[in-house]
């Protein structure tokens, strides 16, 4: 038998070398392009993270100055340059990047969808009254910005009434509720309004898109004791606190010649009550039962009024 050739070690190793230098080189170039990618996005972040803190430390800045001034008027002319600025912010497409929701003063609420968002804010007027502002913020193909500030209007006429922005009767939005009405898609509003000296309010409204192209608020889809409304506003006594908000709860239904329990997501809130039953009729005196709680359920493309509903655990007051 002929012994085995040995081969030089330096001519086995060498092609094992270039394979693995090779397959090295490429995890190194893959490890320095993630790398580099990695960094990227932390310092895009960090950039975007400071400029979104910066714009709102600047917003908060001027809103401040709003609310520290003596006179209506010097509070009004504060109120201008932070609305002026405020719109300019908002207006290009960038603007739905930074969440702008830590402005001193300012409410923001949210669709869950994203594409709405409303700030608002109030103005003690020196009468006990209110002035309110904000924006619709729209965000579809393209920005829609609507300018919101509280005008005169008919109060009597108020839960039955459409009105234009440019009608707007002022309040703080708190929370926003998808839902849709005739196929069509419309945002739900819980505000508040501290509607003057002796009493506040909590309203529902809706607020919708309509085919020009215009934002509408109002639409008669409130199902109440009192008839079909296109809002509902409850007064009540100014030092009271009452409780609206959106939730998931217990409500009797009827099925067939049964009263059943189901739970559901809806509009939560005290049950109002005179302090005196001589004072039925005067919304001011009015505060929360404590122990009642009615609500508004969707169903069949309508709020539903339900009473005495069955709240297990007490929301937070809002």
């Amino acid at each position: 038998m002929k012994p085995v050739a040995k081969l030089p070690v330096k001519i086995i190793l060498l092609p094992m070398l270039n394979k693995i230098m090779k397959i090295s080189l490429v995890k190194a170039a893959f490890l320095i392009h993630f790398t580099f990618f990695v960094l990227f996005a932390e310092m895009a972040y960090s950039q975007f993270n400071s400029n979104n803190d910066a714009v709102q430390d600047t917003l908060s800045k001027l809103s401040s100055v709003i609310w520290k001034q003596k006179t209506d008027s010097a509070r009004f002319a504060a109120n201008e340059i932070f609305f002026t600025k405020l719109q300019t912010l908002l207006e290009p497409k960038s603007s739905v990047l930074l969440t702008l929701d830590s402005i001193k003063g300012i409410t923001l609420a949210i669709s869950d969808d994203k594409k709405m968002r409303i700030f608002s804010w109030n103005i003690p007027v020196s009468d006990g009254t209110n002035k309110y502002f904000g924006f619709i913020q729209f965000n579809s193909d393209s920005i829609i910005l609507v300018p919101l500030k509280s005008g005169q209007i008919q109060n009597g006429n108020l839960s039955q009434s459409q009105l234009s922005p440019q009608m707007w009767y002022g309040a703080i939005y708190y929370k926003i509720i998808q839902v849709q009405f005739t196929g069509k898609q419309a945002y739900t509003l819980l505000g508040w309004d501290g509607y003057n000296q002796s009493s506040n309010r909590k309203i529902i409204d809706v607020l919708s898109l309509s085919d020009n192209g215009k934002f509408v608020f109002g639409l008669p889809v409130f199902k109440t004791d009192a008839g079909i409304k296109s809002r509902v506003v409850f007064e009540y006594a100014e030092k009271a606190n009452m409780l609206m908000r959106y939730d998931y709860q217990s409500i009797r239904v009827q099925k067939r010649k049964k009263v059943v329990k189901e739970n559901a997501w809806l509009i939560v809130l005290d049950h109002l009550i005179p302090m005196d039953p001589s004072m039925k009729g005067m919304r001011n005196y009015y505060v929360p039962a404590g122990d009642m709680y009615d609500g508004f359920v969707f169903k069949n493309g309508y709020w539903v009024l339900v009473e005495d509903i069955e709240v297990a655990n007490k929301p937070a007051n809002k």
